[in-house]
């Protein structure tokens, strides 16, 4: 064997191992004097038995082969692994050669399996013919030497717990002395259930003796359903046959018994549907001594592949017949029986190197080796993949937490680049890979969230709406507007100027509410003067919204931050157990500067709507003197062709309402000023001190925070369960194995 080939052989070695699918694994060197010629064999086997959808739907696992043994190379090369399975890679396809034996029923495909593994089945049992049988012949010393039957569920028992369950309880271990026809027998009656099934029997024998062998025999198709073979059991065979047969991985073994006639064997459809070229198909006939004389020339035309052409083309061998069998004929004899029916006419014709099952075997390990050799670079680009996929598995577990140290520098670490993250969306600084709408642009969201809190205060926050001079609604304040208000104000130019019909009033008119509160207020005042407390009591009832407003939009501030959090720290703190433990501990914190914010809110509401009315802001001098000007030019405009004598009249009752006009004027004036103030504390000094401040949330977790716990609380947060420790430890060992094969990989130029 060359070094190309021993470095695949240890490269497959290598890949088993990695993926759980090597228990046991050793190239053995057989003794050539046993079989009369010399070879050695690799035998990959899956101990597998918690009903991995690959094995259950026809991907065997098992590979045996044989190769001539001319180039030296180590005699012995072993590992083992744990017998458990990995679910992250159940979906990984069968990167291996698996061979099948398929045929119509009574085509002698268990006689073969007797002649090829030297296991004898049961005479006239069609049990073993129920559902796929799995037959691995294990070299071990005489202390291991036992026989082994289980049960591998299919998918129809997978999709039910219970019987999935009863399956996998099926395990029967007894020592192969005691393995006999009666106890094989026995067993199949016990496994079969009296249906047909997709599920898998698994046979193990253990010798000193055996040759490294695997290979599954599936039922046999029949074509005329009866009481015991039904249309849905027939059905139940061909899907059974399909699932193996159309893996581009199958060595198909196609059985024919030589007294059929081969037009009429559906499973040779089959297989030619599933491998058009014949590329992985081996012809297979049987019970050649069975053919009445002169009944020979048809079969010898298909021996030579001139009827239907397989690119391995046919193999002929003798089997046990049933009276042969009865008659107590051993294996030795069977093989000697054959050797010497082939060496009769017209027999004698056909190649020495494709009759018998001696020649069978040795073709069988030849392509087995040259196939696997062919799928290489395929299958190292899988255990590349594989090697992908653990890094990132790995990767999500985050670095080990065993240590007080290990857990403290992990959530330091995690704490820096949460930060870092704050700091840069706080700026409005944002990942190209976030979203439109992403909660992580959370300076985006503030901005929405303060221009909204603005518009609202300015349409929302006053109780009643303020007017202009010609006493329609001021559209600043136009959500209270009435319908004809908004009809009269497209008609009224920017200064308020133009005349309009008298409107009865209602329970939202500001005047008659300035009005009625005047009247109520009269106390030692002079007339036409107006009482200290009017104003103060007027703007407060005016602002009877504001506390309801700026806690819609605190409240809305901190489900932002919330929702910014829970999204940073997924990526950041990447173990679920330890983010919500992390969250946990947080949240009484959290909930104290939120606490802080909302009583910053009260303080702000408190400066506004409890002291006197008090401001220094020029616009507010500015907009009263703008407003009475406008007054004064309304009132002059109005008595434009007036006598003496109506100006005297009506100068009375003007007394009144220039009262009343006065106080809306001001009150107007100050509250516009009053409200832009207040808008302006409560973003400041309530929202953006909870969002960035020193107690806010966002800025609890941090490196200091983390420095100053103690072990116990390093522990209880970030401390690594026991799962997950054995999933780092597992997944680190598979990384490490998946390494070394591909390093195997390079160093022969794969």
């Amino acid at each position: 064997m060359g070094d190309e080939e021993s470095a695949n052989s240890i490269l497959v070695s290598s890949y088993l191992h990695a993926c759980r699918w090597d228990q046991p694994l050793s190239f053995v060197k057989d003794d050539p004097m046993r079989h009369g010629f010399g070879f050695r064999q690799l035998s990959l086997r899956d101990e597998r038995r918690d009903g991995d959808p690959q094995v259950t739907s026809g991907h065997s696992r098992y590979l045996a082969f044989q190769y001539n043994d001319q180039h030296g190379i180590p005699s012995s090369l072993s590992s083992a692994s744990s017998t458990s399975s990995l679910a992250s890679y159940q979906s990984i396809r069968n990167p291996f050669i698996c061979l099948v034996v398929v045929g119509d029923q009574s085509s002698g495909k268990s006689s073969l399996l007797e002649g090829l593994t030297g296991l004898s089945f049961p005479v006239a049992s069609e049990l073993c013919t129920r559902f796929a049988t799995q037959i691995v012949l294990r070299r071990a010393p005489a202390s291991e030497a036992a026989v082994s039957v289980s049960i591998i569920p299919g998918p129809a028992a997978n999709a039910d717990e219970a019987t999935k369950k009863k399956l996998l309880e099926f395990e029967r271990t007894m020592e192969e002395k005691d393995f006999g026809v009666t106890q094989f027998s026995a067993i199949l009656d016990e496994a079969a259930l009296g249906r047909f099934s997709d599920d898998i029997l698994k046979i193990e024998l253990s010798n000193p003796e055996h040759s490294h062998l695997s290979v599954v025999d599936v039922p046999g198709l029949f074509h005329n359903p009866t009481k015991f073979q039904t249309i849905e059991d027939k059905e139940v065979i061909r899907s059974l046959i399909q699932r193996y047969i159309t893996d581009k991985r199958t060595i198909i073994m196609a059985v024919m018994d030589a007294r059929n006639n081969l037009a009429n064997q559906e499973v040779f459809h089959m297989a030619r549907a599933a491998d058009p070229d014949g590329l992985r198909t081996v012809g297979i006939i049987t019970k050649c001594d069975a053919l009445q004389a002169g009944d020979e020339h048809g079969v010898l035309e298909i021996f030579r592949n001139e009827m239907v052409r397989l690119n391995h083309g046919w193999f002929a061998v003798k089997n046990r017949s049933t009276k042969e069998i009865k008659e107590g004929v051993t294996m030795a004899q069977r093989h000697i029986n054959e050797k010497q029916f082939f060496n009769t006419t017209p027999w004698t014709n056909l190649r020495r190197d494709r009759v018998g099952i001696s020649s069978l075997k040795s073709f069988l390990g030849q392509v087995l080796f040259d196939h696997i050799r062919n799928e290489f670079p395929g299958l190292v680009n899988e255990v590349r993949n594989l090697a992908k996929e653990t890094n990132k598995s790995l990767e999500s577990l985050g670095p080990s937490r065993q240590t007080s140290a290990d857990q403290r520098q992990y959530l330091i670490k995690s704490a820096v680049k949460y930060q870092r993250d704050v700091s840069n969306v706080l700026s409005g600084i944002y990942s190209p890979k976030l979203e439109s709408g992403s909660p992580r642009k959370l300076r985006t969201w503030l901005r929405f969230l303060m221009d909204e809190f603005s518009t609202r205060m300015a349409k929302e926050g006053h109780q009643r709406a303020f007017k202009l001079v010609n006493g329609r609604t001021d559209p600043e304040y136009a959500i209270y507007a009435n319908k004809k208000d908004e009809e009269s104000n497209e008609n009224t130019d920017e200064d308020g100027y133009g005349k309009s019909e008298d409107e009865s009033a209602d329970a939202n008119d500001i005047e008659e509410w300035i009005r009625s509160s005047y009247h109520e207020s009269r106390g030692v005042e002079l007339p036409g003067t107006v009482n200290p407390r009017l104003l103060e009591s007027l703007f407060r009832e005016q602002c009877t919204n504001w506390e309801n407003l700026a806690t819609e939009y605190l409240s809305k501030i901190v489900k932002a931050v919330g929702a910014y959090d829970g999204n940073a720290l997924r990526d950041f703190v990447t173990d679920s157990s330890v983010r919500q433990k992390l969250q946990t501990r947080l949240k009484a914190e959290r909930q104290n500067a939120e606490e802080e914010m909302f009583a910053e809110l009260r303080n702000i509401l408190a400066d506004e709507l409890s002291g006197i009315l008090q401001t220094v802001n020029p616009s507010y001098s500015d907009m009263l003197s703008t407003t009475r000007n406008k007054r004064v030019q309304a009132r002059v405009a109005s008595m434009a062709n007036k006598d003496l004598t109506f100006l005297m009249i009506s100068e009375h009752r003007y007394n009144e309402q220039q009262t009343v006009d006065d106080i809306h004027d001001i009150l107007a004036a100050y509250y516009k000023v009053a409200r832009q103030r207040f808008v302006d504390n409560v973003i400041i000094q309530a929202g953006e001190r909870y969002v960035v401040g020193k107690t806010g949330p966002l800025k609890i977790f941090s490196a200091e925070y983390i420095s100053v716990l103690s072990n116990e609380e390093l522990s209880k947060i970030a401390g690594e369960s026991y799962a997950t420790f054995v999933a780092r430890t597992e997944i680190t060992s598979r990384g490490e194995r998946l390494q070394k094969a591909l390093e195997i990989a390079r160093r022969v130029g794969i």
